[in-house]
């Protein structure tokens, strides 16, 4: 069965708010309008749902020699799983990939500041700690990075080590990462919104009340109990179907993504 494009639900929207025609969501002030909500309310349903994105492997993006140690994550990379670095110890040598392990930040910072900051393969990045504090953090220069963290900034993958004697910062080619990448949702007549039939009905419902709500003085109250029902439904949903995941993979003792 065909999923509905968002030119669909945008005109089923502006059908049922007396809205005029339309045949693309670019045609007037009112489809523009109602496209932005279903987009906004699109991105609400897969974080309260905590769809599952989509598992991909994506390289970090470098910096600059100011940061050596500091990388950032894709656009649209939601979160991480695993980090790997080419620790390689000769410029021509092959690559050797390792993992770079996740410790968290009080660890990180405690030891990172055991270093003594004077001697000669200790170098000082500085980086925001708590959103208002900088901090000069001691980090090795004369090996590959062991660990890594994430501190004030969500976009900042910060590490404990480079090598420079091959680098002046961390490099793009030599990083990899196991991530969940965040879906886009183009604002164009045929993208088809990446959800499960059951929260496409939820999808149309919360569109129509907040569309409602904002646009046309707020929404029947027929309106609104019909997402209610859809809300409860999919509630029901997700919590049968992570109970069958439980069932059949077993409990994950494993460290959740961050």
């Amino acid at each position: 069965m065909a999923k509905d494009t968002l030119l669909d639900i945008v005109q089923g929207i502006l059908s049922d708010t007396d809205g005029d025609e339309v045949n693309s969501i670019s045609d007037t002030v009112e489809s523009d309008q109602c496209a932005r909500v279903v987009r906004d309310e699109y991105f609400r349903i897969v974080d309260d749902m905590d769809i599952k994105y989509h598992e991909a492997h994506r390289r970090l993006t470098a910096t600059s020699s100011s940061s050596p140690t500091i990388m950032e994550r894709q656009e649209n990379m939601h979160s991480i799983e695993k980090i790997w670095y080419d620790k390689r110890t000769s410029a021509g040598g092959d690559p050797k990939y390792q993992e770079v392990y996740f410790k968290d930040p009080d660890s990180f910072i405690e030891m990172c500041m055991s270093r003594t900051v004077s001697d000669s393969n200790v170098t000082t990045v500085p980086i925001e700690y708590d959103g208002f504090t900088e901090i000069a953090l001691p980090v090795r220069n004369d090996q590959a990075p062991t660990y890594w963290t994430v501190l004030t900034g969500y976009d900042d993958i910060i590490f404990d080590a480079y090598d420079s004697s091959l680098e002046t910062n961390l490099q793009n080619t030599k990083s990899l990462a196991k991530c969940v990448m965040r879906p886009t949702f183009p604002l164009a007549d045929g993208t088809v919104p990446d959800l499960p039939q059951n929260l496409m009905v939820l999808l149309k419902d919360r569109v129509r009340n907040m569309y409602f709500d904002i646009y046309k003085d707020g929404a029947p109250q027929a309106v609104a109990r019909r997402e209610r029902q859809s809300e409860v439904r999919s509630q029901r949903k997700k919590y049968i179907t992570k109970k069958l995941q439980q069932e059949r993979t077993g409990p994950n003792y494993g460290r959740n993504a961050r």
